[in-house]
């Protein structure tokens, strides 16, 4: 084998236990003869410490050497020869490995060609694993104790209104972005502006994001208004507008906590008001309809009007989620238009084929109950799999088997049981909801009924079959006509 013999010594040792650098070279000169090994390079360090092998430049040309492919064996006098660092001799060890490098010590006879020597290199594994895992502990115990010295993290990017140069430790704040900050406080609590309204007036503004091409959103206005960087604290691992983990900050701060405070009450006020509702049967178009030129789903809006005798009446219209934000200048729908709309493009199509789609449905259904059946049979074979991995382990362990040996039989497992996992989830996989339509006789003639269906059905049979209908309401530039809605394709479930 080509073998790279290194031999270290500082000046203390040579001093003290009389480690020369003559004395160990002839040694492992020595031992290559007896080996019948060849030398590739002697590679010598004198007068340097173990501590580290960054500063070592005989380590680094070997290092390299190991990488090149040029060194197939590393021959040492003793393991400390190479390192007295823990995490060193576990990268080291990981080197060798990736580069089917091996490696020897004379005084502690380790030879990784033998027994012995794999068993030692496996227990430096084990050590290794211990080793990696108390470093996440260590990078999580300063992650804190940074923290609670009042430095900010700023780990992917600062927070908006700030920003940290290289090589500092404390955020200094922005003058341009912190007017904005201000802006945006200003406008929730003392204008009551929503965060939809914040957004959409900074988008009209082209105010630039922190991250420059990104519009502004609602969540984007929400991580200001929460974000306690500006108020002076720094934090770690918690939620937006919650104070846990949380601590003074050594940077100065762009608002005052009274105000930050109160815009914390207000968001929480309005989120217990905000629930998520439900569209109206009356509105059955929602979640369905689809802009035509952006290709963003519209959402629905009821504008409420007093009559003459004093009642109040709702216009239903749908309009694009983009053109709140100012992305979008498609037209809003009517509600009427669009039913108008529906009703003329279905007697556009020779066949809605409704029947079939139910049938189609009811074959799915069968189909899945005999998928149901070969379930059982891939979790066996998923478990014998799993008892022959850890079979393989143990024999491995026990130098029954070669390393290379194991990796081979242990890959060609994980893929079979990676296909039998994927087929799992495919048959394991819920059933699409249906929902249930009393009146079946009036879906199969669609065309003929469609006006006879009460809103609620109307909804019932767009969620089960209809899929998306792209929709734009044309008008003329610069006119106030209301604009000629049409409907460009609808997409059903089952296509």
């Amino acid at each position: 084998m080509e073998t790279g013999i290194y031999v270290r010594v500082s000046t203390e040792e040579q001093a003290q236990e009389g480690f020369s650098i003559r004395a160990q070279e002839q040694k492992l000169k020595d031992y290559v003869r007896i080996k019948d090994w060849s030398i590739h390079r002697i590679y010598v360090d004198e007068g340097i410490s173990g501590k580290n092998i960054t500063e070592r430049p005989a380590m680094n040309e070997l290092i390299a050497d190991i990488q090149a492919g040029h060194v197939k064996n590393v021959l040492v006098f003793k393991i400390d020869r190479l390192t007295r660092s823990t995490a060193d001799l576990i990268y080291l060890v990981d080197l060798l490995n990736d580069h089917d490098c091996a490696f020897n010590s004379l005084m502690e006879s380790i030879d990784t060609q033998t027994a012995s020597g794999r068993m030692f290199l496996k227990i430096i594994g084990i050590f290794a694993e211990f080793e990696r895992e108390n470093i996440i502990e260590r990078v999580k115990l300063g992650v804190e104790r940074k923290v609670k010295e009042g430095y900010c993290l700023s780990s992917h990017i600062s927070s908006y209104g700030y920003t940290r140069e290289a090589g500092e430790k404390i955020q200094t704040i922005v003058p341009e972005e912190a007017e904005i900050v201000r802006k945006v406080f200003d406008m929730y609590v003392n204008q009551g502006y929503s965060l939809l309204k914040i957004s959409e007036i900074l988008n009209t503004l082209k105010v630039p994001t922190k991250n420059n091409g990104y519009m502004w959103a609602v969540m984007t206005v929400r991580n200001i208004l929460t974000n306690c960087n500006l108020i002076g604290n720094v934090r770690h691992h918690c939620a937006n507008g919650t104070s846990e983990n949380e601590w003074e900050g050594l940077h100065e701060p762009i608002i005052s906590k009274e105000l930050f405070d109160e815009a914390q009450e207000l968001i929480e006020k309005r989120r217990l008001i905000s629930k998520t509702k439900h569209p109206k049967d009356e509105n059955y178009f929602t979640g369905i309809l689809i802009c035509k030129k952006c290709g963003r789903s519209l959402t629905t809006h009821n504008y409420p009007r007093t009559l003459a005798d004093g009642s109040i009446s709702s216009r239903r219209a749908y309009r694009c989620g983009n053109k709140i934000l100012k992305l979008c200048d498609s037209g809003e729908v009517s509600h009427s238009k669009a039913e108008q709309a529906f009703q003329e493009y279905i007697e556009t199509i020779e066949e809605l084929a409704i029947p079939s789609i139910i049938q189609q449905q009811e074959q799915e259904e069968q189909k899945r109950q005999e998928q149901a059946k070969q379930i059982p049979i891939y979790q066996d074979k998923l478990k014998q799999l799993e008892a022959r991995s850890r079979e393989i382990l143990n024999r491995y362990v026990d130098n029954e088997i070669e390393f290379d040996v194991y990796k081979t039989m242990t890959k060609r497992i994980e893929n079979e049981m990676a296909i039998i996992q994927s087929e799992l989830e495919q048959l394991t996989q819920p059933a699409p909801s249906k929902t249930a339509i009393e009146h079946k006789d009036i879906i199969r003639e669609l065309k003929e009924n469609w006006t006879y269906l009460t809103d609620k059905e109307k909804r019932q049979f767009l969620v089960r079959f209809v899929k998306a209908i792209v929709i734009q309401n044309e008008k003329e530039p610069g006119t106030r006509a209301r604009g000629n809605t049409r409907i460009f394709d609808i997409e059903f479930h089952c296509e």
